[in-house]
């Protein structure tokens, strides 16, 4: 009784939280419903990023890119997940939504500045336009947005203070 107890817990959590190691030496991420963590060498790192997520229970996360410079830590990351919060049949009851998050930190991991912006979503209509181009220095993704326009996100990791540079383009006929 107490194995059958102990196996429905261990499922329990892994139901609400996964974790994975990063491709970037030293990194781990995870998340729960809302939350994401980011473990490096070991310490566990919990970043203020919930407002900046639009999906209502994150399914995936991937660790692009962790620089530093300046006294000043940048990690891009993208986080996706389902439109809605449970199981519907209605408008969005398997819809997804995805950010690519930009996240200054300064040397203690407060939370000092983020970026988002939605590449994937149900419910407003933004789709991914062909492929992450991710390098090893650089990130190039092309979405739709709801105002029928091509958005062309890059983010240079030589200069990752400068953040995401999002240029948006009328869709050529």
């Amino acid at each position: 009784m107490k194995i059958a107890i102990m196996t429905i817990v261990l499922l329990f959590g892994a139901s609400l939280t996964f974790g994975q190691t990063s491709k970037i030496p030293g990194y781990k991420i995870s998340a729960s419903k809302s939350a994401v963590t980011v473990t490096f060498k070991g310490k566990a790192h919990r970043l203020n990023i919930h407002e900046r997520i639009d999906a209502a229970r994150i399914r995936e996360t991937e660790l692009l890119f962790a620089n530093e410079k300046g006294g000043f830590r940048y990690l891009v990351l993208t986080v996706s997940g389902d439109s809605r919060d449970g199981d519907y049949d209605r408008q969005c009851g398997a819809g997804t939504e995805s950010n690519l998050i930009w996240v200054k930190l300064d040397a203690t991991w407060k939370t000092l500045d983020v970026q988002a912006a939605r590449y994937e979503s149900c419910w407003s209509v933004e789709s991914l336009n062909g492929d992450f181009n991710v390098t090893k220095d650089s990130l190039h993704i092309e979405y739709s947005t709801k105002d029928d326009k091509l958005a062309k996100l890059t983010y240079n990791a030589n200069e990752p203070e400068k953040g995401f540079q999002i240029a948006e383009v009328p869709f050529e006929s």
